[in-house]
């Protein structure tokens, strides 16, 4: 069953082109620089009207809204969370992601290097606990599999557009919600958009227009928002304004 907000989104892209998923490939950008912006459901919707002529959008099957599941992992005493709160680069999250249309999913590990460049590695896998996701953990992280324990799950929906000279993408998620072991919280009018490029740049058409209403990038981790909006942690400071600014959002727009 649709929610209302999907509907509405739905109906927003309903004139965009499509792009076929083997289409997007061609701009895959697994070695990227990503952007990342938050702001309304209701902006979102003014936005989508001025992204048609310069964009497409991705469809499979007739779908072009698609749902995500992820769980992220972490050691014991939070060492991915931590390092990403004290803005140390070469830093790793690990997760595992369902993609519900599609019935795939894939461990996936994500290493943001000392340049600011965001190298993505995967595998098929339908959860953390088989052999293909332990060897890609051993090989690509400090890491070790087997004390990795599942801290938080994101649930929302995505939609995904391809610039027309296929040279970026971009992630426009909403609905998103929080899942804990004690609690969940649902971010309903919250959107977060991520400009994805091999290079870093400001020639892209919905950054300009992002700029126009003063919405500017921040630094927004999905992993580190539900461990700090879900429980009391002792070093969360860093992701406090965020986190002060989404509330304004959620519950004002």
């Amino acid at each position: 069953m649709l929610t209302e907000k999907t509907k509405i989104i739905k109906q927003s892209v309903q004139h965009f082109k499509s792009i076929s998923l083997e289409e997007m490939d061609k701009v895959a950008l697994m070695n990227r620089v990503d952007r990342k912006f938050i702001l309304s459901f209701t902006d979102l919707v003014k936005l989508m009207p001025s992204l048609q002529a310069n964009y497409r959008i991705l469809t499979i099957n007739d779908r072009n809204v698609f749902t995500y599941k992820t769980d992220y992992f972490d050691t014991p005493g939070l060492a991915m969370f931590t390092e990403h709160h004290n803005g140390k680069l070469n830093r790793f999250k690990i997760r595992h992601r369902e993609y519900i249309e599609s019935k795939l999913e894939f461990l996936e590990i994500k290493f943001k290097n000392n340049k600011g460049k965001t190298l993505k590695k995967r595998v098929e896998s339908r959860h953390i606990n088989t052999e293909p996701a332990h060897q890609l953990i051993k090989e690509h992280t400090p890491y070790n599999p087997s004390v990795l324990d599942r801290k938080v799950t994101t649930l929302f929906n995505r939609l995904t557009l391809v610039d027309n000279s296929l040279t970026s993408r971009i992630t426009i998620d909403f609905n998103l919600k929080f899942v804990g072991e004690e609690q969940n919280i649902q971010l309903e009018n919250l959107v977060i958009i991520e400009i994805k490029q091999e290079k870093q740049g400001t020639n892209s058409n919905i950054y300009y227009l992002l700029k126009e209403k003063s919405i500017r990038p921040c630094s927004v981790s999905k992993y580190c928002l539900g461990l700090t909006m879900m429980n009391n942690l002792p070093k969360s400071n860093i992701f406090k304004d965020t986190v002060r600014k989404i509330n304004r959002i959620n519950y004002v727009a």
